[in-house]
C-alpha cells in the first residue's frame, strides 16, 4: 500500500467506528455494551500490529488443527477470515475515496481533511461487493457470539493455553490478544444476543438500502 492508501484506509476505519457509535447509541449506552466500540476499533477493525499479525494467521490455523477441537478451530478460522475480509473491503473503499474527495492529496493532508458520513457511504456503494459486506456482518456477529461463549467457559485459561503455545510458535500472539480482549469484554455482558441480533438487522438493512 502507498502512504496515501494507508492514511485513507485509517480514515475509513475511523468513520466506520464513528458511524457504529451513532447507529448503536441506544445499546452501547448500557453497561457492558459500552466497551464494544473500543473493541471494534482496537481489535476487529484496526488492531495494533495488524500487518504482522495477519502474516502469521494462516500458519496459526494450520497449527491449531492439531491442538484444539474442531469447533474451536473453526471459530478461530472465521475470525482470521473476518480480519482479512475487513482489511480488503476497507482498502477498496479507501481507494475509491482517493479517486474522489481525497484525490491528489498527500498522506499528511488526508488525516486533516473533513469527511462526511455520506462520503463514506458513497465510497462503499461505488466499491460494491454487497454480498461480501453482508457476509462481513454475519461474521462479525458470529465472532461476538464466539467471544461471549468463551467468556462463559469455567476453564478458559486451560482452553487458551494450547492456543497461546501455537500462536507463539508462529508469531501470532496478537490474535490471542484479540480473543482475550473479546472474552474480557463479554464477561461484563449478561446476554450478547440482543446486540448481535440488532447488529445483524440494522447492518443488513443499511446495506440493502444503500445498494438497492
Amino acid at each position: 500500500m502507498t502512504p496515501e492508501e494507508i492514511e485513507a484506509k485509517a480514515r475509513v476505519v475511523q468513520l466506520t467506528i464513528d458511524r457504529l457509535e451513532t447507529t448503536y447509541a441506544d445499546l452501547i449506552s448500557q453497561k457492558g455494551f459500552d466497551q464494544i466500540p473500543d473493541f471494534f476499533r482496537k481489535h476487529l477493525y484496526s488492531p495494533p500490529n495488524k500487518e504482522a499479525r495477519d502474516k502469521a494467521l494462516d500458519n496459526l490455523y494450520e497449527k491449531l488443527k492439531s491442538v484444539t477441537g474442531e469447533e474451536m478451530t473453526a471459530s478461530i478460522h472465521k475470525l482470521i477470515l473476518l480480519n482479512k475480509l475487513t482489511d480488503d473491503l476497507d482498502l477498496e473503499t479507501a481507494r475509491v475515496l482517493l479517486k474522489g474527495p481525497l484525490k491528489k492529496k498527500k498522506a499528511a493532508d488526508i488525516a486533516t481533511i473533513k469527511l462526511e458520513h455520506s462520503q463514506l457511504l458513497t465510497a462503499i456503494k461505488t466499491a460494491g461487493r454487497k454480498e461480501d459486506r453482508l457476509n462481513q456482518v454475519r461474521m462479525v456477529a458470529e465472532s461476538l457470539t464466539f467471544f461471549f461463549s468463551l467468556s462463559k467457559l469455567p476453564l478458559i485459561k486451560l482452553v487458551m493455553a494450547p492456543i497461546k503455545v501455537a500462536a507463539s510458535l508462529v508469531g501470532a500472539m496478537e490474535l490471542v490478544e484479540t480473543m482475550e480482549a473479546g472474552y474480557t469484554l463479554s464477561r461484563g455482558i449478561k446476554d450478547m444476543k440482543p446486540f448481535v441480533e440488532q447488529f445483524q438487522l440494522r447492518e443488513s438493512n443499511n446495506l440493502n438500502e444503500l445498494f438497492g
